[in-house]
């Protein structure tokens, strides 16, 4: 870094070292996981001449780079607390720089590097199957709809595992999925609370609420108020899933992350 850089109060080159650095702690980690999983799959073609979950659909590899991404989240501050919270502080970056590394590293740099990964160890599975007799044609990828949507939900829950993991000392994983589904269970019942006052008001009967893949549905309403409750409900919704939540998160675990540094460094 040049004497400009170190100067500045933001620097892109900061948060980039910041979350080479990042990689390089998580690599190892990731590393035995990609063997794992090549492991089981090449036990399955030795059983059955066929890799269970090398699919071009099969939805295993994401659900994989999801959890593994939401656990990486929940861990992304956890230096800043306990005894290595000295070393936290020492790191020459701002806390904005520091929170910016977290983000990049969990919700860009890791799905790619993983989804790559995930379509480079299901290409060579693929032709090891068909090596040993099988079809070996189910080469999966992340390049549809499906994924980017898979994608934008793991963002919008990614950004709240970090938010947890500057808030919590220890069990960040567990406390953050705790409150996720607290704050679900209210929301549902915000929700049906507003459909009684609605059925009260309305005359509406009959309906039901179904919510499937980030699509909310009210079915059964027979009263004129039906379609306008349902689009109503839809848009707020997806306001708080897709916007006030991801904001709130944002805003929360940065000034934790700001507010923790300036604690320690006054003591």
């Amino acid at each position: 870094m040049n004497r400009d850089t170190l100067s500045s109060r933001f620097s892109a080159g900061r948060v980039m070292l910041l979350a080479r650095n990042r990689a390089y702690d998580d690599a190892p980690g990731l590393g035995i996981g990609l063997a794992i999983v090549a492991g089981l799959n090449l036990l399955s073609i030795l059983i059955a001449d066929r890799a269970f979950m090398n699919s071009e659909g099969d939805p295993s590899y994401a659900g994989l780079i999801i959890i593994s991404g939401l656990i990486l989240s929940s861990q992304a501050f956890k230096g800043m607390h306990g005894r290595t919270g000295a070393d936290w502080i020492l790191l020459p970056a701002t806390p904005l720089e520091k929170y910016a590394a977290a983000f990049v590293s969990y919700l860009v740099v890791f799905p790619l590097v993983a989804a790559a990964a995930a379509m480079g160890l299901s290409f060579v599975l693929a032709l090891v199957e068909r090596a040993a007799g099988g079809p070996g044609t189910g080469i999966w990828h992340p390049i549809s709809l499906a994924a980017l949507r898979s994608y934008g939900e793991y963002a919008v829950v990614a950004v709240a595992f970090l938010a947890g993991s500057a808030a919590f000392r220890k069990r960040a994983f567990l406390k953050t999925a705790g409150l996720s589904v607290a704050f679900v269970l209210l929301c549902s019942l915000v929700v049906y609370l507003g459909l009684s006052l609605v059925h009260e008001a309305t005359g509406s009967r009959g309906f039901s609420v179904s919510y499937d893949s980030g699509s909310l549905t009210v079915l059964g309403g027979d009263g004129p108020g039906a379609l306008s409750v349902e689009r109503t409900l839809r848009v707020l919704v997806d306001v708080v899933r897709l916007a006030l939540v991801p904001a709130f998160s944002i805003a929360f675990g940065y000034l934790r992350v700001a507010e923790k540094e300036a604690r320690d460094e006054v003591q």
